[in-house]
């Protein structure tokens, strides 16, 4: 047998290689004929990816394994092979099986996989015709297709995700096994089944029942069942007997076949079932179509399928019934109901029904309806039910409607529930939310099934399959389509409406047009409707004399009382990151993020810019009053009315206005020009660390010069407990900033800062009238009165030798000394004023 070495794989003819070279001349044949059979159909990536030594040892290891597997008890190990023990190795766990072959192993290996949430990397099976020797050993290999052997079985290589638990290991191995049981029951019992479905329907076609017509159909429906259009894989026969004042529904298990020889029958009295299922149960119809409570292990992963053939007396009472479970095959699903018994019938009656006349459209499209409607619901559901829900979806073709149609099981184990919503708002989402909302109000004891189904209709359908153990349960369907129709809603719906509400009638139209198709997706996903309102108000008082505008404002979700936001909106262009993170880093907040978002109207392209930050120092509880604040300062530092440095974070820190930070600001400037050694960015640090002395600095301020508030004691009281308050500043430095702060204060005998302008609004400058003489630190000669004046845009300084003195003006590039340049020109002055006294 050559077939590895004269394979176009590389990989292949060096796992033949090791065959030879390894292997006793006796075995190398049958290795290499089990190998081929087994990577024949392998992918070509896959092999690629292979180490030819491992590839060997799984080949070898397999055929060892099925080298002794003669009986027809299935061969199932699952393991993580290591080198020094198995003499190869995996990354993954492996699966072997031998098995005898059978139909739909493959299937229900992939089930088993499946149900366990494992997925398989790599899934190799075969049947293999093999002869074996007297002892069961392999003897020869048999092409599949020509010869006759005496053992036909499936091999299966399997590799699937890595599992280090030895107990899992276990339990997928007792899951396969029971699969295979399953499978193999349900195969070998399956002519046993398909006679005993004959029989019954012999049986059936002489029931005395009332509507014979109905009979008949059904005998029709049962003959087409057993034409190959049905997986049989279970029968049991049960009576129904009285029972000292009820009725039961007991099984004889020695009658069981295929999956019901595993399963013990149970009984059941009639008084215990809902009453729809009490009339199922005991009505004159020879055919019970539902579904069962448990998936089949077999074939398809589908709860299955459920027909109960009725059995009667001379009288025509129910005295029993033949029940039959397995799965519809596909002629099932995919042939017209017009050839399928029972189908047929229910189609043609609700047609007739019907108002519309043969051949006209709304004929045609109820038709359409019913012929793509899923079939289990066309079987299971009533005439009346399947006519109402014909007839509503007809009713809602081209409407924006969102709908619910609720069918309730006869035996009460699930509720189908069919929604319908325009095609375009169906997604993901929205089929999530509608599951959690059938599951929460249905009480839904495992996960909602669905399955959504497209046509060319304008509408999409969703079917969910609810299970519920309550039977008592009493559901609003008008409740649930509410709450459906609102999960429905798109964001767009939900922005009209919060637009509306907010603005008014006319108003709220007006926007809801205007902004409804403005926003990105990615604001859609982040931002909640009723805010993206708060966003429009904020972004219709953009216009070119006013281009910013902003919000400050702490979140609902917020983790704690420092977490706040800021969305920023700027019209016409974005603002950049490089800007503005620098003002608010000296306002003492941390941006954490920043996502910003166009809005694009008819009218251009305004930008919000939302920021989330975390703010570092200060007293945070009084909101409200922290929100004017920065608002305010920001406004204006924006604006160039207030610097963007340091000492803005004495706003947040200390609660302070943003002007009435530039008064701490001021006098720093005044410092650096009289020479003190302090630089602006230590004295800023110095108010970071004692934010609650600054605040105390602007009381003294206040105190002195506020027209009506001001007052010497008061001034003189407070600033001896200023003092006190020093007793606790550690750092040297620190103790004389804060005390020189004291002493220009002072010094001041005036300011200008309570003086308003023309317009009514702060003057863009502040101004000091200092005494110079009480200031120790002012460098000689010292002046007699000294006027500091400062603003974001220029500083000042006006030196006097006395109440009356000449004056001048000069212009200085020297930003940090002006004062001396100011100071030697006055020195110069008082030179050139000295009176000369003659000689002799």
């Amino acid at each position: 047998m050559t077939l590895l070495r004269n394979s176009s794989s590389v990989i292949l003819k060096n796992v033949a290689k090791l065959i030879q070279e390894k292997l006793p001349k006796e075995r190398q044949d049958l290795v290499e004929a089990f190998s081929s059979r087994l990577f024949e159909n392998m992918a070509k990536q896959d092999l690629e990816k292979r180490v030819d030594v491992d590839l060997y040892g799984a080949a070898l290891s397999l055929f060892n394994v099925f080298n002794e597997a003669a009986e027809n008890k299935p061969f199932i190990k699952v393991f993580n092979p290591e080198r020094g023990v198995d003499g190869w190795q995996s990354d993954n766990t492996i699966v072997q099986i031998v098995v005898r072959d059978l139909p739909f192993l493959v299937d229900s290996v992939r089930m088993a996989l499946n149900h366990h949430g494992i997925t398989s990397h790599l899934l190799l099976h075969t049947p293999v015709k093999v002869n074996r020797d007297d002892k069961g050993f392999v003897e020869q290999f048999v092409d599949l297709k020509k010869g006759e052997a005496s053992f036909t079985q499936t091999v299966f290589f399997i590799e699937i995700d890595r599992q280090s638990d030895s107990d899992k290991l276990k339990v997928l191995e007792q899951e396969l096994a029971s699969v295979l049981q399953d499978v193999s029951v349900a195969v070998d019992d399956w002519q046993p089944m398909q006679d005993k479905l004959a029989e019954c329907i012999a049986e059936a076609a002489k029931a005395k029942t009332k509507d014979t017509d109905k009979r008949d159909t059904g005998i029709d429906f049962l003959k087409w069942v057993a034409d190959h259009n049905f997986t049989l894989m279970g029968y049991r026969e049960y009576k129904v007997a009285k029972v000292e004042g009820d009725t039961e529904i007991s099984g004889n298990d020695d009658t069981s076949l295929g999956l019901m020889k595993n399963r013990q029958s149970t009984s059941r009295l009639l008084s215990t079932l809902s009453e729809t299922g009490r009339a199922e149960s005991t009505s004159d119809s020879i055919l019970v179509l539902t579904k069962t409570d448990s998936k089949s292990t077999v074939h398809r992963p589908a709860y299955m399928d459920y027909i109960g053939i009725k059995r009667f007396d001379s009288k025509g009472k129910v005295i029993g019934e033949h029940r039959f479970i397995g799965l519809y095959g596909a002629n099932f699903y995919n042939a017209s109901i017009q050839d399928i018994p029972l189908l047929n019938e229910k189609l043609n009656n609700i047609m007739e029904a019907s108002s519309f006349a043969t051949g006209s459209h709304g004929y045609k499209a109820l038709l359409n309806v019913l012929a793509t409607y899923p079939r289990d619901e066309l079987i299971q559901a009533s005439e009346e039910h399947l006519a109402e829900v014909a007839m509503g979806v007809l009713q809602m073709q081209e409407r924006d409607m969102t709908k619910l149609f609720v069918r309730k099981d006869a035996f009460d184990r699930y509720y189908s529930c069919m929604v319908f919503v325009r095609r375009e708002r169906y997604n993901t989402q929205l089929r999530r939310e509608s599951q959690q909302i059938l599951s929460q109000a249905i009480g839904g004891s495992g996960e909602v099934e669905f399955t959504t189904y497209f046509s060319e209709s304008p509408l999409a359908r969703t079917h969910y399959i609810v299970r519920t153990n309550d039977q008592d349960l009493e559901i609003n369907v008008k409740d649930i389509e509410n709450n459906l129709i609102e999960a429905a809603r798109t964001w767009d719906d939900k922005l009209s409406t919060a637009l509306t509400k907010k603005f008014g009638g006319v108003k709220g139209k007006d926007l809801a047009a205007k902004y409804v198709k403005a926003f990105s997706r990615g604001y859609k996903e982040e931002v909640l409707p009723s805010t993206a309102t708060v966003d429009i108000s904020y972004l219709e008082n953009l216009s070119d004399d006013n281009k910013l505008e902003m919000v400050f404002y702490r979140s609902q979700e917020a983790a704690s009382k420092n977490d706040v936001r800021l969305s920023l909106y700027h019209k016409d262009e974005p603002i950049f990151l490089s800007d503005v993170l620098p003002i608010l880093e000296n306002f003492g907040l941390r941006v954490i993020g920043e996502t910003p978002y166009a809005v694009a109207t008819e009218n251009g392209e305004n930008w919000v810019m939302d920021f989330t930050m975390m703010l570092t120092s200060g007293d945070n509880s009084d909101f409200k009053k922290t929100q004017t604040l920065f608002q305010e300062a920001f406004a204006n530092v924006w604006a160039d009315r207030i610097e963007n440095d340091g000492f803005n974070r004495l706003i947040l820190g200390a609660k302070l206005s943003g002007r009435e930070a530039s008064v701490i600001r001021a006098y720093a400037k005044y410092m650096r020009q009289i020479g003190v050694t302090f630089s602006q960015a230590y004295i800023e640090s110095t108010f970071d660390r004692y934010p609650e002395i600054a605040g105390k600095l602007v009381d003294l301020f206040v105190l002195k010069f506020k027209p009506g508030k001001n007052n010497e004691k008061k001034y003189e009281k407070a600033k001896e407990a200023l003092f006190v308050d020093l007793d606790n500043v550690a750092n040297l430095d620190d103790d004389r900033i804060i005390r020189l702060y004291i002493t220009l204060m002072d010094a001041t005998l005036r300011t200008n800062f309570y003086q308003k302008a023309a317009d009514g609004t702060d003057k863009p400058y502040i101004s000091f009238k200092l005494l110079p003489e009480l200031i120790p630190e002012v460098p000689l000669p010292r002046p007699k009165f000294e006027i500091f004046v400062y603003s974001p845009r220029i500083e000042g300084v006006h030196l006097r030798g006395g109440k009356v003195a000449r004056g001048g003006l000069r212009w200085s590039d020297r930003m940090e000394d002006f004062r001396t340049e100011v100071l030697g020109l006055v020195k110069a002055q008082q030179v050139k004023n000295t009176v000369i006294v003659p000689n002799g």
